[in-house]
């Protein structure tokens, strides 16, 4: 059910709200799942969760089920940390900063490609990499017309967006309203040899568009979420800190 909070605002769209369990279920074991976030900003919680918790209770029926995970970067414990806790990622790329994910790379349970982040995107969209079924991805919001307004990290969504064979959206309430209009998401580059020089020569420069764009026909089902990111507060100055401050 859509609240009278909701930040879907393109009506529909509102149509495919259901909950984290349903659009868990339409991941199939052995897929590819593109996840948002980078560096514990902006990747879906709820859907990584309850993915988790269904693939724990297909190996407790003696049912293999495992996906392949790619990110713009590290994430958070309910993405990676459930995931790998429940056994469930074959592969990961291209970075990982997750305690129980790294124990089991450098075991050997966990296939990983370690690359640098930007190389990821040009890849995936060269087919490097292989299809990717699935694009699971936090927005802060969608607008009447159904652009998506992006969280509080952009990463690799944008390709996601595009290659992905379906998308499931997260819709978190929790990040500001007030990043509507901050990201500047550039839909001009070109795989080579059509590539040419990115035009931004000053600091002030914008050459995209506040918002992710995406074929509502792909968009398979939307989540509607309330949770915070890893990332934490600052801690409070301590005595040192508070000591340098006044002295200055």
């Amino acid at each position: 059910m859509v609240g009278e909070a909701s930040r879907i605002d393109c009506v529909a769209l509102r149509a495919k709200v259901t909950t984290a369990q349903e659009a868990a279920s339409l991941i199939r074991s052995g897929s590819t799942v593109g996840m948002s976030g980078f560096t514990g900003s902006g990747y879906p919680k709820a859907v990584p969760l309850a993915l988790a918790a269904r693939i724990e209770a297909e190996h407790a029926r003696g049912n293999p089920f495992r996906v392949r995970v790619w990110t713009g970067a590290s994430t958070g414990p309910e993405l990676d940390g459930a995931l790998a806790k429940a056994g469930g990622i074959e592969f990961r790329l291209p970075y990982n900063s997750d305690p129980i994910a790294r124990e089991m790379i450098n075991r050997g349970e966990m296939e990983y490609f370690d690359m640098h982040l930007s190389q990821v995107a040009p890849m995936a969209w060269q087919g490097f990499l292989g299809p990717l079924d699935t694009a699971v991805v936090e927005v802060s919001g969608i607008r009447p017309d159904g652009a998506l307004i992006p969280s509080s990290s952009v990463g690799n969504n944008k390709t996601w967006l595009d290659r992905a064979s379906q998308v499931i959206l997260e819709v978190n309430s929790w990040q500001n309203s007030a990043l509507e209009g901050m990201h500047d998401i550039y839909y001009g580059t070109a795989l080579p040899p059509h590539r040419v020089p990115i035009p931004l020569v000053r600091p002030d420069d914008r050459i995209g568009e506040p918002y992710f764009r995406c074929d509502p026909e792909k968009i398979a089902a939307i989540v509607e979420t309330n949770a915070p990111d890893r990332n934490l507060p600052f801690n409070a100055p301590d005595e040192k800190a508070r000591h340098r401050r006044s002295s200055a």
